[in-house]
């Protein structure tokens, strides 16, 4: 698998997510596929950066500018599909080869959080099915990787809080730059003995057998 894309749902989007949306979408090369999924689409058209698919069950649709879907790969389904948009985003992006994701308007609005939970398991599934996956969910105070059988490196993000979520039944755990490091940790899923740790240096490595999700956020 190969390539990036960048998905945007129809989440929670403030001023300083637009700001990093912009300057990622600009800066990363090469060009990562767009997707936008149903009422995602509004965020792209605030950047006035165009897609090139809009996955779409019509339930959410934003009120889209004359002319924005001109050349857009346009994906409708029915709302009683058995599958979430987000779902049929990672789909796309499985069918295209794409390793590298990163999901942008992830964080809910309202009472959505099963659309969170679930998205955060389907990210779950696919780790654990399809080799050399990445994923990465973002915003301006908030990033959430899945980590298979291998290691992150956290450059710059000193001060950072982190936790380590279990995704399988049980994980080996080392860190280092961390207020409290870990050598070979045994966590069960279930266990929040890994929440609230602190990345101390400019350097922090997370290292991880088994599958499992890492969060930071600044303090």
């Amino acid at each position: 698998m190969a390539g990036t894309a960048f998905i945007f749902l129809n989440g929670l989007y403030v001023k300083e997510d637009y700001r990093l949306i912009r300057g990622l979408v600009r800066c990363t090369h090469p060009r990562p596929l767009l997707i936008a999924v149903d009422g995602g689409l509004a965020a792209l058209q605030k950047l006035a950066v165009r897609p090139d698919h809009w996955i779409s069950d019509l339930d959410s649709t934003p009120r889209i500018k004359r002319g924005f879907l001109k050349n857009i790969e346009v994906h409708l389904f029915s709302a009683d599909k058995e599958k979430t948009d987000a779902e049929l985003s990672l789909d796309l992006c499985a069918a295209k080869g794409i390793a590298d994701i990163t999901i942008f308007g992830w964080n809910v609005r309202g009472a959505e959080t099963d659309h969170l939970l679930g998205t955060l398991m389907l990210s779950r599934n696919l780790t654990r099915a399809k080799r050399g996956l990445h994923l990465r969910f973002l915003t301006s105070r908030q990033e959430i990787r899945t980590i298979k059988n291998g290691s992150i490196i956290y450059n710059s993000h000193k001060g950072h809080r982190l936790s380590i979520v279990p995704l399988s039944s049980r994980i080996s755990l080392t860190t280092s730059g961390t207020k409290y490091p870990a050598r070979g940790l045994i966590i069960r899923a279930g266990q929040t003995v890994a929440l609230r740790n602190e990345i101390t240096a400019q350097r922090a490595k997370i290292t991880v057998a088994g599958l499992a999700l890492s969060l930071t956020a600044p303090p």
